[in-house]
């Protein structure tokens, strides 16, 4: 694996990777290999519902990990049957 060291990097850039960083509590370092992944079509797209929370009040993304977690607790015997 490669090694890459950029510099003069803008202040609006750096600034908006810490926010995402810290946003998906990521390393600056592992938000810029996702961010570059993206451009050059080389990540791919989450099949989740974390883009919804960002849509969401805290409370409503609580409630939100609350009830998925409640859902996928509950064993219906039938089905092991």
């Amino acid at each position: 694996m490669k090694s890459l060291t950029v510099h003069d990097i803008p202040d609006e850039l750096y600034l908006r990777l810490r926010e995402v960083a810290a946003d998906q509590n990521l390393s600056l370092g592992a938000t810029f290999k996702v961010a570059a992944g993206n451009y050059v079509g080389l990540t791919k797209k989450k099949k989740d519902f974390s883009m919804l929370k960002k849509m969401w009040t805290k409370e409503e993304g609580e409630a939100f990990d609350k009830y998925v977690e409640e859902a996928f607790e509950q064993i219906d015997e039938e089905d092991w049957k």
